[in-house]
C-alpha cells in the first residue's frame, strides 16, 4: 500500500515464539521482537499462562517476571500474537515535521499545506496548491514558471540572480522588462529599473542608480574620473529638453604656442582657442566643424607684435573685411565664432588689446 507523506512508522508481523529456561533465579529475559505492551503476548511457565501486567512487564524486548521462575528446560515460552510491531502511528493531518527525502509526482496532484524538503522534489506532472515550498538546497525549474505573488528575496542579504541562457553571468542575455503597463508596478522600489509603459523617463527610476564601474551605452563610455571627481564620457551627450547645470560648466580649450604660418584647429575636441602668435598665421579650413557649434579664439601677440591674421575659405568676417588684430607687444584680442553651416564659420567683430 502507498502513502502520500511520511512512510508509516508501524508495521505488521506474523505469530512468532519465544522459548527460555528457568533457573529459580533470573527472573529478565531477552525476546525476539520488541513488545509495547504486556497484552500483545501470551506468557507460560511450566504451561501455566501468566496473568499480563501481575505475573509480569515488558519493556522493548525485555521480558521481567515479577516471581522467579522455577528450573526447567525451555519451561517458559512467550507467544507474540498477530498485530503490529513498534508503537508509530500512521502521519496525521496536518503535521509539518515529516521529511521527504525524494518526492517524484508523475501526474497531477494537489497539496494543500507546506512541503519541506532536504533532498530533490521531481514533477513529472502538474505539482499544485503548494502553501510553502522550502529547500535547503538549489531548486532546479525546467519550464516557465508563473508566480501570481512577488518574487524576493527572503533575506537583505541575499539577490534575485537572472542568468542568460546560455548559462554565462557574464552574459545578460535578453532585456528583462518589469511590466507596469496595468499602473500596478507604479511604484519601483528603492533602486529599480523598469519599463511602465508609458515612454515617461521619469517613470523610470524612484531612488538612486549607483554603478561601481563602466557604463557602456553603445558605443560611448561614461567613466569615473576619481581624481577629479567627474564623470567622463567618450562620445557626444544630446538633450532634448531644459538642462539645468548646477555648477560651473568648464569647456576644452586648446592652446597653441608658438604659431607660425598655417593652423588647423580641430572643433570636435576643443569648443574655445588660445593662440599665442610667434609669427604671421593663416587659419586653414578644418574639416571637424559641427554645426550649431560656438566659442571663442583668443589670439596674444608675442614680445615682439605686429603678427597678422589670414582667414581661408570657410572663414567669414564681417563685410567680408577679413580680421585686423592688435600689433602692440603681448597685446591680447578675443574673436568669437559661431558655425553656421557646413564649411561656414562666422565670426564676429574682435574684441581688442585687452589690458
Amino acid at each position: 500500500m502507498a502513502y502520500l507523506g511520511a512512510s508509516p512508522l508501524a508495521s505488521f508481523a506474523s505469530p512468532s515464539k519465544d522459548t527460555f529456561s528457568g533457573d529459580n533465579s533470573t527472573t529478565a529475559f531477552t525476546m525476539g521482537q520488541s513488545v509495547g505492551d504486556p497484552n500483545q503476548i501470551e506468557v507460560f511457565v511450566d504451561n501455566v499462562r501468566q496473568e499480563p501486567t501481575s505475573a509480569y512487564s515488558v519493556n522493548g524486548t525485555t521480558l521481567t517476571f515479577t516471581g522467579t521462575p522455577a528450573t526447567g528446560s525451555n519451561n517458559i515460552y512467550v507467544i507474540h500474537k498477530q498485530g503490529v510491531i513498534g508503537n508509530g502511528l500512521l502521519p496525521t493531518l496536518g503535521r509539518d515535521s515529516d521529511r521527504v527525502g525524494s518526492l517524484t509526482v508523475d501526474g497531477a496532484s494537489t497539496l494543500t499545506g507546506n512541503i519541506t524538503s532536504s533532498g530533490s522534489i521531481t514533477a513529472g506532472g502538474a505539482l499544485s496548491g503548494v502553501t510553502t515550498l522550502t529547500t535547503s538546497s538549489t531548486a532546479t525549474i525546467g519550464g516557465d514558471t508563473k508566480i501570481s505573488g512577488n518574487l524576493r528575496s527572503d533575506s537583505s542579504a541575499d539577490g534575485i540572480q537572472i542568468n542568460a541562457t546560455d548559462g554565462s553571468a557574464g552574459n545578460a542575455g535578453d532585456l528583462v522588462l518589469l511590466d507596469g503597463t496595468d499602473g500596478s508596478a507604479t511604484n519601483a522600489g528603492s533602486s529599480l529599473l523598469y519599463e511602465d509603459g508609458t515612454g515617461d523617463p521619469a517613470n523610470y527610476f524612484n531612488n538612486n542608480i549607483k554603478f561601481s564601474g563602466d557604463v557602456k551605452v553603445g558605443s560611448a563610455t561614461i567613466t569615473e574620473d576619481t581624481t577629479n571627481n567627474q564623470l567622463k564620457i567618450n562620445d557626444q551627450v544630446v538633450s532634448f529638453g531644459k538642462t539645468t547645470i548646477g555648477a560651473t560648466q568648464i569647456v576644452a580649450s586648446d592652446t597653441f604656442k608658438g604659431a607660425t604660418d598655417s593652423v588647423l584647429l580641430d572643433f570636435n575636441a576643443f569648443q574655445n582657442f588660445i593662440i599665442t602668435l610667434d609669427g604671421s598665421i593663416n587659419l586653414a579650413n578644418p574639416s571637424t566643424e559641427n554645426v550649431g557649434q560656438t566659442g571663442i579664439m583668443v589670439f596674444i601677440q608675442d614680445g615682439s607684435g605686429s603678427r597678422t591674421l589670414t582667414l581661408a575659405g570657410d572663414y567669414e568676417s564681417v563685410g567680408g573685411s577679413g580680421i585686423t588684430l592688435s600689433t602692440g607687444a603681448n597685446a591680447v584680442d578675443i574673436l568669437p565664432y559661431m558655425v553656421v553651416a557646413a564649411n561656414r564659420i562666422a565670426l564676429g567683430a574682435p574684441q581688442l588689446a585687452f589690458a
